[in-house]
């Protein structure tokens, strides 16, 4: 981890070591020494380069720009307990702790039910509630619009499914019925579930941010409009706003900025951590790099002047940010290298990671030219 002014303490010590230097007594040296002198002082600039944050950084950097290695050559097991949901070209995939894997069915999109017991899938205008075991549907409906973005949230058996069909935002009882239309002119946002509630928030198409009680048909907030917002998620009662730029908090509707990306940068990806930290892809499009920083301050006030914590940089755009159920894991999606990249949310040195190469091919077997599969959720083990 870094320290605080630890760039000023380098350079005071660095000033402490030349004026040690200038106040020698010299002393003659032949020649006959000086090559072997030179080779054991570029030993020594190498050596210390590697071992200190930036040189390590340096090296990190020069290795990321072909992909991570060490990498394994295949996803053989996960870091954390739970299972992944994987989508690819040939559909969704559950991914358990040993590694194994089970291919759901020609699907477009899908997410994990609250405790993982199920998986809802769309495809075209058709909802599916899946068995994430046997792949086997339980219940679907269909809808004259193509149905996006399914979100599965609630409490114990008294589940909630919210989904776009169109520009109108539905919810479905876990069991299949009954459907309700929650509103009309709703932006291409997924909607996000306060977790444990029937509490549920959604963009509209002019950017305001609405949270309502699904159950009462009651709207408790609706924020201001916000521009070009890309995800939605929920805080405890706070709702985080991510946008192509910025992260905002809201709460009770009024908002609160939490960080931006420099001028000309993109935000590709946000993910909430422990403690209420928040990871963020950085892509810079001049360089096509991807930078992944952690802020541990989500709160106003002077812990804002805390600098963020650069966990790790690679070419080309780095996204699909994903927290194990404990938060202790995250996973992210690094398609230039062809890998999935797991590292601990708050690791001891920034920059270690976990990767696993040949994701592609391991996800749409047989299946040439396939697109990079992407991670959709994290789900607790099966019960």
């Amino acid at each position: 981890m870094p320290v605080p002014d630890e760039a000023g303490a380098a350079e005071r010590a660095w000033r402490v070591v030349d004026a040690a230097f200038e106040s020698r007594e010299p002393v003659r040296w032949s020649r006959k020494h000086r090559g072997p002198l030179a080779a054991l002082v570029a030993a020594g600039a190498i050596l210390v380069a590697a071992l200190t944050p930036p040189g390590m950084a340096v090296v990190d950097r020069f290795r990321d720009a072909v992909g991570r290695e060490p990498a394994r050559p295949a996803l053989v097991e996960l870091p954390a307990p739970g299972r992944l949901l994987v989508l690819s070209s040939d559909g969704p995939w559950v991914v358990r702790e040993d590694g194994s894997k089970r291919l759901l069915g020609d699907y477009e999109d899908a997410s994990w039910s609250p405790h993982g017991l199920f998986v809802v899938a769309t495809r075209g205008r058709q909802l599916v509630a899946l068995d994430p075991e046997s792949g086997d549907p339980r219940w679907s409906l269909s809808r004259a619009e193509p149905v996006k973005d399914p979100r599965w949230g609630g409490v114990g058996l008294d589940t909630r499914i919210a989904y776009r069909a169109g520009a109108t935002l539905h919810v479905v009882a876990g069991d299949g019925s009954p459907d309700t239309v929650i509103a009309d002119g709703i932006a291409p946002v997924a909607p996000a579930w306060k977790p444990d509630s029937h509490v549920l928030t959604y963009a509209d198409a002019a950017g305001r941010v609405h949270v309502v009680d699904v159950d009462a048909r009651r709207q408790l907030w609706r924020s201001s409009a916000i521009d070009q917002i890309r995800e939605l998620a929920f805080f405890r009662a706070r709702v985080v706003v991510s946008t192509t730029t910025k992260v905002i908090v809201l709460e009770a509707g009024k908002p609160t900025p939490l960080l931006e990306v420099p001028a000309n940068h993109s935000l590709l990806d946000t993910v909430l951590l422990q403690y209420g930290g928040l990871l963020y892809a950085d892509y810079n499009p001049r360089g096509d790099t991807t930078a992944l920083l952690r802020s541990d301050c989500t709160v106003a006030g002077a812990c804002r002047l805390m600098p963020d914590t650069r966990m790790f940089e690679g070419p080309g755009r780095i996204s699909d940010l994903i927290s194990s159920p404990d938060l202790s894991w995250v996973t992210a999606g690094w398609p230039a290298a062809d890998q999935f990249l797991f590292f601990e949310s708050a690791p001891r040195r920034p920059g270690k990671v976990d990767a696993v190469s040949n994701v592609t091919a391991e996800f749409s077997p047989g299946t040439g030219g396939a697109s990079f599969p992407v991670v959709l959720g994290w789900a607790p083990p099966k019960p």
